[in-house]
């Protein structure tokens, strides 16, 4: 099976379902020394946890039991008063007025995303470096190749933009994507982490041919992340397009 497909089946699958997977990671990551990683990822902790980026989300690992979490944003509660005792409610004099979303930390992540982070943490190397060249995910050194006419990941996404390269360009814009000078109806570069850049390019159906798209990797990205785990990268930016408002739990 491709890297792809494996992303792919483990959509929308909280990692806290994964059983006995979740167990080992977490436990893996207990007691976790920071200060290597930090100083090559030039990332922030403290004496409880590790703070990283994916996406421009906030996410955090509690360095005793080995969780992540990420920041998510709760809706705005209602404007209206409640009676209680020790509970801050919107109608309240404190929160009066407040309509903003609000920010907490959630454990509940989806796989890809989780293990995408701990494979950051657990792959990069001490001096990690870019090769400059660009390829598909399908071609770094231990993936499985299936046909591209039929990828689990792009032939669906190809599908849905069909003939919307409008909205395409939107989301991408929305997702801090930067517009590329290369051949294609849509093109962006996007950051999973500050040190991993991602290429998406789009071609739209014509008379000929099916929409198609492609997303390159720098060769050199099996210095931070295991090769199954690049799978999981391409699976989150293809979902944050694809339906951005529903990549939080």
């Amino acid at each position: 099976m491709s890297v792809n497909y494996h992303a792919f089946q483990s959509r929308n699958v909280l990692f806290s379902s994964a059983g006995l997977i979740c167990e080992q990671w977490r436990t893996a990551f207990s007691g976790y020394d920071p200060t290597r990683i930090a100083a090559i990822l030039h990332l922030d902790y403290n004496a409880e946890y590790l703070y990283l980026t994916y996406f421009h989300t906030a996410y955090r690992l509690c360095l005793k039991n080995g969780i992540l979490e990420k920041q998510a944003s709760a809706p705005a509660l209602p404007e209206e008063p409640h009676a209680s005792v020790g509970v801050l409610f919107p109608g309240s004099a404190e929160n009066r007025g407040r309509k903003e979303a609000l920010p907490y930390w959630t454990d509940q992540l989806y796989f890809n995303e989780t293990m995408a982070l701990y494979h950051l943490l657990k792959y990069t190397k001490d001096a990690p470096k870019a090769s400059g060249i660009w390829v598909p995910n399908t071609e770094l050194d231990g993936a499985s190749i299936r046909s591209r006419q039929n990828d689990p990941l792009l032939t669906p996404f190809s599908r849905l933009f069909t003939g919307r390269t409008e909205l395409l360009r939107r989301r991408c814009e929305q997702l801090d994507g930067s517009p590329l000078p290369v051949k294609g109806d849509a093109a962006y570069l996007f950051y999973a982490v500050p040190q991993i850049p991602l290429r998406l390019i789009f071609w739209d159906a014509d008379d000929e041919f099916a929409a198609q798209t492609q997303v390159l990797v720098d060769s050199g990205i099996t210095d931070y992340l295991h090769f199954e785990s690049v799978g999981c990268v391409i699976s989150d930016l293809l979902e944050k397009l694809e339906n951005p408002d529903g990549c939080a739990p």
